[in-house]
C-alpha cells in the first residue's frame, strides 16, 4: 500500500500530516512538490500522473495534505479497505459541495445515490482504491473541480465508487463544523471514535480550513505540536458552528436546509411585496 497527498510546498498544516504520519509508521508520498498549483482541476492531474508509475494492483490511499492528519496503521486501513469490498472508496461528509446552476444542482442531488446520513455526499479529500481502477476513473473526471465532477459522475454511475459513510477509513468533518466534541470523542484505547458511526477512523480530514476545529480533536491526543488562532478564525468558527449545529437539528444535509430556507425566505419575500401593493392600491 503507498499512502499519498498532494502538496507544491511545506509548511506546519503539512508537518500536521507528517508527524501524525510518523506516529503510525507510515510514509507519505508528496505529489507536486515545488510545481506550481493553479487549481484544483490540477490535482486530479497530478495523480493520473503518479498513477500512471505504479502496478495497477497497487493499493493508493491519497488525502489532503494540509488539513487531515492519520490516526492508524497500515495494516489496519487495509483491512478496513478490503472489508468495504470496492475497488476505490470515497470518504463522505454532510455537505452536497457541487457547482452547477440552480436547477441542474436539484437534478444532481436527486439523482445523487441513497445513504445513510450525516455523511451521504462524496468528499473528494480522500479515497482509497487499486491504482488501475483509480485512474481509469479519475481520466472521466479532469478539467475542473475534483469534488464537483465526482459528485456529478457518481450521480450518473451510482455504483463507480463506494462511500465510506460509517467512517471505518475517512472521518470527514465538512459541513460539520463546531460539532467536533458531539461527533468525536477519545476512547478507552486512546483512539480517535466516532460518536455517530462508533467506528475509530484511519484518517481525520477537515475540509474547508477547519484548523481550529481539527485541532480541538487532535490535541487530546498529546503528540501533535501545539497551535495557536487569531480571533478572526475562531470567530469565524463559531459562526459556522451555529449554522451546522441548526442544520443538524432539522435537515442534516447542508444543501436541504439552505434549499429550504432560500424558499422560506422567497416564499415570504413575495407574500411581503404581494401584502404592500395590495395595501398601496
Amino acid at each position: 500500500m503507498k499512502v499519498v497527498t498532494v502538496a507544491t510546498h511545506h509548511n506546519h498544516h503539512l508537518e500536521r500530516l507528517l508527524v501524525s504520519a510518523r506516529k503510525q509508521g507510515i510514509e507519505v508520498e508528496l505529489i507536486g512538490e515545488g510545481r506550481e498549483y493553479i487549481d484544483h482541476y490540477i490535482k486530479t492531474d497530478w495523480l493520473i500522473e503518479y498513477l500512471e508509475t505504479v502496478d495497477k494492483d497497487e493499493i493508493i490511499l491519497y488525502t489532503d495534505g494540509y488539513d487531515s492528519v492519520l490516526l492508524q496503521d497500515e495494516s489496519y486501513i487495509k483491512e478496513a479497505f478490503e472489508k468495504l469490498d470496492h475497488p476505490m472508496v470515497f470518504g463522505a461528509e454532510q455537505n452536497f459541495n457541487c457547482e452547477a446552476s440552480f436547477f441542474k444542482k436539484i437534478d444532481y442531488y436527486l439523482k445523487f445515490p441513497k445513504g445513510k446520513r450525516p455523511y451521504r455526499f462524496l468528499n473528494a479529500g480522500g479515497w482509497i482504491g487499486r491504482a488501475g481502477y483509480a485512474k481509469e476513473l479519475l481520466t472521466k473526471v479532469v478539467g475542473g473541480d475534483d469534488q464537483s465532477l465526482l459528485l456529478k459522475y457518481v450521480s450518473k454511475h451510482k455504483t463507480s465508487i463506494k462511500h465510506d459513510t460509517d467512517q471505518k477509513i475517512f472521518a470527514v468533518m465538512a459541513g460539520r463544523t463546531g460539532m467536533e466534541d458531539h461527533d468525536y470523542r477519545i476512547d478507552e484505547n486512546g483512539k480517535v471514535q466516532s460518536t455517530i458511526t462508533g467506528s475509530n477512523p484511519a484518517i481525520l480530514h477537515a475540509p474547508g480550513k477547519n484548523y481550529y476545529g481539527l485541532y480541538k480533536i487532535i490535541s487530546q491526543l498529546k503528540f501533535f505540536p501545539k497551535e495557536t488562532f487569531t480571533e478572526e478564525e475562531i470567530k469565524q468558527y463559531k459562526k459556522s458552528q451555529f449554522w451546522n449545529s441548526l442544520t443538524a437539528k432539522t435537515t442534516a444535509d447542508n444543501y436541504l436546509f439552505h434549499l429550504l430556507l432560500k424558499v422560506f425566505v422567497g416564499t415570504i419575500s413575495i407574500a411581503l411585496i404581494v401584502g404592500l401593493l395590495s395595501y398601496l392600491s
